[in-house]
């Protein structure tokens, strides 16, 4: 009976190096401006003689002025 003799050596090294390196900087910039006038003007006349006159005048005047900046700065540095 033939008999066989192996030997077998198996040598594995595996080495892994991982460097991430994420430098994340956001800048916002929100400016909000908001100018709301609102002038109202009201005249009233009453002239009592032998007929009666009313006068109602109402102006109302309304100005709204909306201003919105927005500034978004994203920088991302991988580190390669």
């Amino acid at each position: 009976m033939w008999m066989w003799i192996f030997n077998v050596d198996i040598d594995v090294d595996i080495d892994v190096d991982v460097d991430i390196d994420v430098d994340i900087d956001v800048d916002v910039d929100i400016d909000v401006d908001i100018d709301v006038d609102v002038d109202i003007d009201v005249d009233i006349d009453v002239d009592v003689n032998m007929n009666v006159d009313v006068d109602i005048n109402v102006d109302i005047d309304v100005d709204i002025d909306v201003d919105v900046d927005i500034d978004v700065d994203i920088d991302v540095d991988d580190g390669y």
